[in-house]
């Protein structure tokens, strides 16, 4: 009797454990799911129009988002002060490459972000184009018989494309026209440590997904000699005098 009420105990006590352990090795998977970013490959296509079109489409867009995540380089605007025999004689504020501490054409950093704000709109609206492109591979699917098992999982490609990419995408596109801006009131004597300080503010106040945007402008200055900052300012207006941005504007922004 005794053996058998040890049992019993026994076995209440593995029923509250194996639940909690169970549940947590079922948070623990759908950590490791979440954690696995969506990567597309593309397969071969399966021969039926309507499906191909759309795993065609789906490689064209993943290539486009990616081009365009991979187009920009944001350089850093910063106070450059210029010194002298040890001391410092002047201040200028310019686009800075800051891995290198060099000089960066404005005028080619902004023509740069601008085809990043105009392209933007562009590829969004391929976004929404590839959800009508699901819908027919949806309806398209019984069609490819016995393929059909193995080529479903392609139909969450489309949407995981454009939320993933759109997301990343986003970022870039609002960062860019931000550093577009300043770049124009750069050009039109605006910027000075005020500028820099408020701007710096308004950064961090963004969301945690548009953080990119904290590096695009600050106040610290980078120490420059005057014969190395002239030489490099010279480089620069040669560069900048090809690439005119006077006549360019930047359009209403794209939600």
């Amino acid at each position: 009797m005794k053996n058998l009420f040890t049992i019993v105990l026994c076995a209440i006590a593995l029923g509250m454990v194996m639940p909690q352990t169970a549940g947590a090795q079922k948070k623990e998977k759908k950590a490791k799911k979440e954690k696995k970013a969506f990567v597309w490959e593309m397969p071969e296509l399966t021969g039926s129009k309507d499906f191909d079109d759309y795993l065609k489409k789906c490689d064209t867009l993943n290539t486009r988002i990616r081009s365009y995540c991979d187009a920009i380089t944001f350089y850093q605007m910063r106070p450059i002060a210029i010194t002298e025999n040890g001391q410092e004689i002047d201040r200028q504020w310019c686009m800075v490459d800051t891995l290198t501490n060099t000089l960066r054409s404005s005028n080619l950093a902004f023509s740069q972000n601008l085809d990043l704000v105009l392209s933007y709109p562009l590829i969004t609206l391929e976004m929404t184009n590839l959800s009508l492109a699901t819908t027919l591979a949806t309806a398209d699917l019984p069609n490819l018989g016995m393929k059909s098992f193995s080529y479903a999982k392609y139909l969450k490609a489309g949407p995981n494309i454009v939320a993933a990419g759109g997301k990343e995408m986003k970022k870039i596109y609002k960062a860019a026209r931000t550093q577009a801006k300043q770049i124009k009131d750069l050009k039109a004597g605006k910027v000075d440590d005020d500028y820099a300080r408020n701007a710096e503010v308004e950064a961090q106040s963004v969301d945690a997904g548009e953080a990119s945007m904290a590096v695009l402008i600050s106040s610290t200055p980078i120490y420059m000699d005057k014969a190395e900052f002239e030489k490099q300012m010279g480089e620069i207006k040669k560069l900048d005098a090809d690439n005119p941005i006077s006549e360019n504007d930047i359009p209403e922004e794209v939600e």
